[in-house]
């Protein structure tokens, strides 16, 4: 596995077009979601290691649920796959 990862997301509208897919989010939620990503973006995007920070850092906050950590953890290894 190399050592960094390339970035998955490097606009915000891509961020948002791939909240899309996650339902369980509300609104709030998905705001704070676009916008603790949008501040990972420096130096060309979002890697797959920033996403996964943001992610715990968000639930740790309880800015989001564990079952949306989950959802969005699923979400990544979904884009990893394709």
């Amino acid at each position: 596995m190399p050592l960094f990862s390339s970035p998955k997301f490097t606009s915000k509208q891509q961020i948002k077009d791939a909240l899309i897919s996650v339902n369980s989010l509300d609104y709030k939620e998905r705001k704070a979601v676009v916008d603790a990503l949008v501040e990972e973006m420096d130096y060309g995007g979002v890697t797959d290691e920033e996403f996964k920070e943001v992610m715990r850092r968000l639930r740790k906050d309880y800015k989001i649920s564990e079952i949306d950590r989950k959802y969005l953890l699923d979400l990544l290894r979904r884009i990893n796959c394709s």
